[in-house]
């Protein structure tokens, strides 16, 4: 029990007494008149006071709530920092807005204060000058402790002093007021900690997710070296295999056992793209065997289509499927190969479209990987160089090959060229004096008749006549040979071939089929060439055939000129032309040919006829 007795001759009397849950609060006894409204002010002033959740605020409503219950003039409230030696935060308040107590005062209220330990209580207050602040006869502070802490200090002042319940009461609202301060700063305390925990959480995450990247930019690098090393590996042994000299079919299956090496793969296939766009798997690969390659058929692929196997070969599309995959998007392709997984790239030689290369069942247990895809694209590629190299090599052997014939037959033409002129001078003499002279004879003898008195004058005139037209036909076919005058005229080149036609009909009444089709703007040495192909063969059968039925076509075929002379006559034996009487022509034919860059074929048979067949390229025909 405490007994109080205040200035004004109150009695106030207290019972200090245990809260419910480990507070304190003051139980009145007995009081005279007045006193009642104080305690019931303080009530009042700390359940306002519970209301309140941040340190601001609790500072506000404390101040606020002195000034009430002491009824003074100024309150003000200064907070230590964090670990008593950070900036002190100071709070004040005013009755009167217009009157507030100046800082540096309510610092040396502090500094008085904090030198005795218990409440400071009507100390007299002369420092103020301020006109503008209040009158201060006392003051009454309290110092801010929770838990064995002081959170700082708490003051009133008045210019009338204050009383004994006044001070008591001041005094146990300091207290709540520590009290909830200290409960404020522990909450935002609590917050901090939680929120630099969601932090740490957030930046352990960040790290995590960092860790993870990191990890996986080492794994991508590390495979991205072994992918390089593999790709260098296969790009060596695509050098090797092409080194050895060995024919396609053998680099094919050198190459297919490597690349199964780098891309640890059992089977590896190449699919070669056709002429008429089908995908033909090439037999000899890699871990093929014939049961396997039995259940491949060709496929349908073009630029236009949408089918894995035409994206690949048209829009290098890097394929990759297992069956270990979640998506079933390429299932109907490996049920199709029956495999486990496949991977394909294209097959290409720059813009030239080879077709693809791929590779079955991987060893591994998650299936070909992305740079596996890289390796066999890298093989891929330096193949399709390779393989185009291989048949340039080809190309360049059959061209050298033929270039050795051209020029054997250059050899043979220019050593009986000489020969040739004077069997030519000879064949002409011939004719001229076989035909025409021998006609001319007989007319000149008709002729020196028609002196006879006794003569057929009219019979002999008609058969001088005869032997005269015969001559003239004779000696017009002998020029036309030589030189027909048609072909050097645009256009002429068809005219000439159809005169020496109706030359051969004349002279053998044979049957011609004619089919022509020829450009008009060749070169005069490429009809002239032309021409004694075709005359060459045409002399051949008015001579030694005795055909009825001839045929003779000449069109465009293959970037050249096909020619087709064929007859139902007697027929010879091929092997022996060189050996028969009258064949120099037939030689000829095959030698122009050779020479122009084409080449010359005869066929016959005895009693079947003969067929002579040519082509000439139109590369350098132009005018």
């Amino acid at each position: 029990m405490l007994r109080l007795h205040t200035d004004d001759g109150s009695k106030l009397m207290f019972r200090r007494a245990s809260a419910p849950q480990g507070g304190s609060y003051l139980e009145t006894l007995g009081v005279d008149a007045g006193s009642g409204d104080v305690l019931d002010a303080f009530q009042s002033a700390s359940s306002d006071l519970a209301r309140f959740k941040t340190v601001p605020e609790i500072a506000e409503a404390s101040l606020r709530l002195a000034l009430a219950l002491t009824r003074s003039t100024v309150a003000f409230l200064a907070l230590e920092g964090e670990g008593g030696g950070g900036r002190r935060h100071v709070f004040s308040m005013a009755s009167d807005p217009m009157q507030r107590l100046p800082e540096d005062e309510i610092e040396r209220i502090f500094a008085a204060a904090s030198a005795v330990a218990a409440p400071t209580a009507n100390a007299t207050w002369s420092g103020v000058t301020d006109t503008s602040s209040p009158v201060i006869r006392s003051t009454c502070a309290q110092a801010l402790q929770a838990a064995g802490q002081t959170l700082g200090m708490f003051g009133v002042a008045s210019p009338t002093g204050h009383t004994a319940v006044q001070q008591r009461t001041f005094a146990a609202f300091a207290n709540q007021v520590a009290a909830a301060l200290a409960l404020a700063q522990l909450d935002e305390r609590r917050k901090e900690m939680v929120d630099a925990l969601v932090n740490l959480r957030a930046d352990l995450d960040r790290s995590e997710r960092q860790r993870l990247i990191n990890e996986e930019r080492a794994l991508s690098a590390e495979r991205v070296e072994q992918a390089h090393d593999a790709s260098v590996n296969a790009l060596l042994a695509i050098s090797r295999h092409a080194r050895t000299g060995h024919d396609l079919a053998d680099f094919y299956r050198r190459l297919t056992r490597s690349i199964a090496e780098l891309v640890i793969a059992p089977r590896v296939l190449f699919w070669q793209l056709s002429d008429e766009g089908m995908l033909i798997p090439l037999a000899g690969a890699h871990g093929i065997d014939d049961e396997f390659l039995g259940r491949l058929h060709p496929v349908a692929s073009g630029p236009d289509q949408d089918d894995v196997a035409s994206r690949v070969v048209f829009h290098d599309l890097m394929f990759r499927a297992a069956r270990s995959d979640d998506s079933s998007d390429f299932q109907y392709v490996l049920d199709a190969l029956n495999v486990q997984s496949a991977i394909a790239v294209p097959w290409r030689a720059g813009d030239q479209r080879l077709g693809l290369v791929a590779a079955y069942d991987s060893r591994r247990t998650d299936g070909f990987s992305r740079e596996d895809a890289w390796v066999l694209q890298k093989a891929g590629l330096a193949a399709g160089l390779v393989w185009q190299l291989k048949y340039a090599e080809t190309d360049l052997k059959k061209t050298a090959e033929r270039l050795e014939k051209v020029d054997a037959a250059r050899q043979v033409l220019l050593k009986s060229v000489s020969t040739a002129v004077d069997k030519a001078h000879k064949r002409i003499a011939g004719d001229l004096h076989d035909d025409a002279l021998q006609k001319l004879t007989a007319a000149e003898i008709q002729l020196q008749r028609l002196q006879d008195p006794n003569g057929d004058y009219p019979e002999l005139l008609a058969g001088a006549q005869v032997l005269l037209l015969q001559t003239e036909e004779a000696l017009r076919r002998l020029l036309f040979e030589v030189r027909p005058p048609a072909l050097e005229v645009p256009g002429g080149f068809i005219e000439t071939i159809r005169e020496r036609i109706r030359m051969l009909k004349s002279l053998t009444g044979a049957e011609v089929e004619l089919d022509l089709d020829v450009p008009d703007d060749l070169s005069y040495e490429f009809r002239s060439m032309l021409f004694r192909q075709l005359t060459e063969a045409m002399t051949n059968i008015e001579k030694h055939a005795a055909a009825t039925r001839v045929r003779l076509s000449l069109r465009v075929d293959e970037g050249g000129l096909h020619g087709l002379v064929k007859d139902d006559g007697r027929g010879f034996v091929v092997a022996e032309r060189d050996r028969l009487p009258g064949h120099l022509g037939l030689l000829a034919l095959n030698e122009r040919a050779l020479l122009a860059g084409g080449w010359n074929k005869i066929q016959s048979e005895p009693g079947l006829g003969t067929t002579v067949e040519f082509w000439l390229p139109l590369s350098e025909s132009k005018v």
